[in-house]
């Protein structure tokens, strides 16, 4: 009797079970690790850790000023230009002063670097819409050859543009030549039926 009560105060329970504590801080401290990690890469790969409006790595475009504006402008109005211009001259002029713009001797004179064409552009907007034709001096050679006016097969946008394209094309390097050059050198013109007789006109007319 004393045997059996002995055995079941010493006897244990029948093990069971059971969520161990010991490694429940593994996990954080793995997180701690990769999260400071992560915190030391970015100091030393970021230059400047601002709050400062876009990429802290380049440098914001500015604004520029009304100058670079302007310019830039003028720029894409002279591209404009120059690109309608070149189709006028291949289609309209190209067959007698030629692609190169050095004409043809004795029939045709230059385009390139001609004084004519980086003159006044008001003078070389009359020549397109009224023709010419009588004695012309072009960088020292005498053409007489008939130039036909084209106030009646160009618009006012197509004129601008091929004189724009020719005064910044073949050596020239002139304005370019607005639509509003070209309507007012129309109005100042409207009464005139014939070409201009030569230079000899061109020259006793008032271009500015």
């Amino acid at each position: 009797m004393t045997f059996k009560q002995d055995r079941l105060e010493n006897e244990k329970n029948d093990p069971s079970e059971a969520s161990s504590l010991k490694f429940i801080n593994i996990p954080i401290i793995l997180i701690s690790i990769f999260v400071g990690f992560g915190i030391s890469y970015l100091a030393l790969k970021t230059k400047d850790a601002a709050m400062t409006p876009g990429d802290s790595r380049t440098v914001p475009a500015s604004g520029g000023t009304s100058e670079n504006a302007a310019a830039q402008g003028n720029m894409a109005d002279l591209l404009s230009l120059m690109e309608k211009g070149k189709q006028v001259f291949t289609t309209t002029c190209q067959a007698c002063h030629q692609a190169t713009g050095a004409g043809i001797p004795g029939a045709f004179p230059p385009v390139s670097e001609s004084e004519w064409v980086s003159g006044p552009p008001k003078r070389l907007v009359a020549i397109i819409l009224h023709g010419l034709q009588g004695e012309i001096y072009v960088k020292g050679q005498k053409f007489q050859g008939v130039m036909p006016p084209f106030k009646d097969q160009l618009k006012a946008e197509d004129i601008a543009a091929v004189a724009t394209y020719v005064r910044n094309s073949f050596g020239n390097k002139a304005d370019l030549v607005s639509v509003e050059t070209v309507n007012q050198v129309k109005e100042a013109t409207k009464s005139r039926a014939a070409p201009w007789n030569g230079e000899s006109e061109l020259n006793g007319q008032k271009w500015d």
